[in-house]
């Protein structure tokens, strides 16, 4: 690590922090991350999936490969997870779009929107045309059905979906899905074939505390890309990438983007067949057992699919060749690794992961109910709450109550035993 290089920060869950392979790297969506990277502290990976998921908003629903029946197209979702301070969430979002911004005007006037609330509040922004046109309440609809939206507060989100009554979880899910989406209500809105991008930001705590067991199972999570996120080095003064380079890279943009938007059903090539039928093997392999990890990876296969349609409509092909499947799996590779960071050996339960790991860091010596009160908590948990997550740690195998003896009252410390 060299003196401008931030250090990793440590996982709460003992798993190394991703890196992303050379491969992700492919083509011109690696060309536009390595040149903005010399000039900002934003993570590659974070650029490399805002912008697949920015540019597949704006290249819409018509390219797919069609697998099962199902449409798999430009619809990829990534939910950048770092830290508050140090994630660069927002900075990797902004040094994309100063190139996106260099593409399709139109779309980044009017295309572009926050605010996640409700079901309706979505559908209104990709509604169709409703009622009479000679009528006073005629609603023309909107004519664009793309639309990307961005949430620095994804955490809102979560927290918005779980308000009873509110609708707003499952219309997300059915619209990464595709197809249209109705309220079901006296006077539905209906959106016909929507093409809706999402980009999401988070850190991990708010992650693992907002997104809750049925949440998880609900296949809310598994929908997106989860992308961890860390400062890449340190700029005092900032980047000085030119306004020059900025726009040659946008117009190589520009052009993929509306090449793509004239393509429809794609193919693979045989190299790329041969390889999918191999990786499918390994993505439909039941490796992630059934804890929260298995639940945000469980559409494997789907998300590598659209990853690869992605990977050969940014380079400028219409149909899927092996050098796309190889970006697309290195791309999973980094959100597999990426939800085993978040969650791997995670129990659900924040508070419980947080004892944990605080009972870990302290090694042979344990700790005592006192250092979990003040050191662990904050002395923010009642006695009755601190006493029930140690009751929970301990039904955890590895994780023992020992006395030990002072000369006085005896002192009882828990800790982790050692593993042969």
């Amino acid at each position: 690590m060299n003196e401008t290089e931030t250090p990793e920060p440590p996982s709460a869950t003992g798993r190394p922090w991703p890196l992303l392979s050379e491969q992700a790297m492919y083509g011109l969506p690696g060309q536009i991350v390595r040149t903005i990277l010399p000039h900002t502290e934003a993570d590659p990976a974070a650029m490399l999936f805002t912008l697949y998921g920015a540019a597949g908003a704006m290249i819409g629903k018509e390219p797919h490969i069609l697998t099962g029946g199902v449409h798999h197209g430009a619809r990829v979702w990534p939910l950048i997870i770092g830290r508050t301070a140090g994630g660069m969430k927002g900075t990797s979002w902004a040094e994309i779009r100063r190139v996106l911004k260099c593409t399709d005007e139109t779309f980044h006037a009017d295309r572009i929107m926050s605010g996640l609330s409700s079901a309706e509040g979505l559908i209104i922004q990709v509604r169709d045309e409703s009622g009479d046109p000679e009528s006073d309440s005629y609603d023309e609809g909107v004519s664009d059905k793309r639309l990307l939206i961005v949430e620095s507060e994804f955490a809102a989100v979560l927290a918005q979906g779980k308000r009873e009554g509110n609708t707003l979880l499952p219309l997300i899910r059915q619209a990464w899905d595709g197809g249209t989406l109705r309220t079901m209500t006296v006077k539905p809105k209906i959106a016909t074939d929507p093409h809706i991008g999402m980009i999401g930001h988070i850190t991990p705590t708010e992650l693992r505390m907002k997104l809750n067991e049925a949440e998880r199972a609900g296949g809310t999570m598994n929908r997106f890309l989860p992308v961890l996120s860390k400062r890449s080095k340190l700029l005092p003064d900032g980047g000085d990438l030119s306004e020059a380079d900025v726009k040659a890279l946008g117009a190589q943009l520009d052009a993929v983007i509306v090449k793509a938007r004239g393509i429809k059903q794609m193919r693979r090539s045989a190299a790329a067949s041969e390889a999918w039928r191999r990786l499918y093997e390994r993505l439909a392999a039941d490796h992630a057992g059934d804890g929260p990890v298995a639940q945000v990876v469980a559409r494997a296969a789907p998300q590598v699919l659209r990853l690869s349609v992605m990977a050969a409509l940014l380079d400028g092909c219409d149909y899927v060749d092996l050098p796309h499947l190889e970006v697309a799996e290195a791309m999973w590779d980094y959100a597999e690794d990426s939800a085993w960071y978040v969650f791997g050996g995670g129990s659900g339960n924040p508070d419980l992961d947080r004892l944990k790991t605080f009972v870990d860091e302290a090694g042979e010596a344990g700790v005592t109910r006192t250092d979990i009160n003040a050191k662990c908590f904050g002395r923010n948990k009642d006695a009755a709450t601190v006493g029930g997550l140690i009751a929970e740690l301990l039904k955890i195998t590895g994780y023992t109550e020992s006395t030990i003896p002072t000369g006085g009252r005896p002192r009882t410390v828990y800790l982790r035993t050692k593993t042969k």
